[in-house]
């Protein structure tokens, strides 16, 4: 999980960079932006994922 969070972390400081360079709507922040949204998702996914195991398990 800490390898997603990371790369937010590095998509989000590139996408900054270029849009301060580059303006908000070029190509290229977009596709940062794209791509973040990717990450994030996918690191819900995992914890709902990881949620529901959790609440399926069997209380002892």
């Amino acid at each position: 999980m800490q390898r997603y969070n990371d790369e937010i972390e590095i998509l989000r400081a590139k996408m900054t960079q270029s849009a301060m360079v580059l303006g908000l709507n070029h190509p290229d922040v977009l596709e940062y932006s794209q791509k973040l949204d990717e990450t994030h998702n996918l690191i819900l996914q995992l914890k709902y994922k990881y949620q529901s195991k959790d609440l399926s398990a069997p209380v002892r």
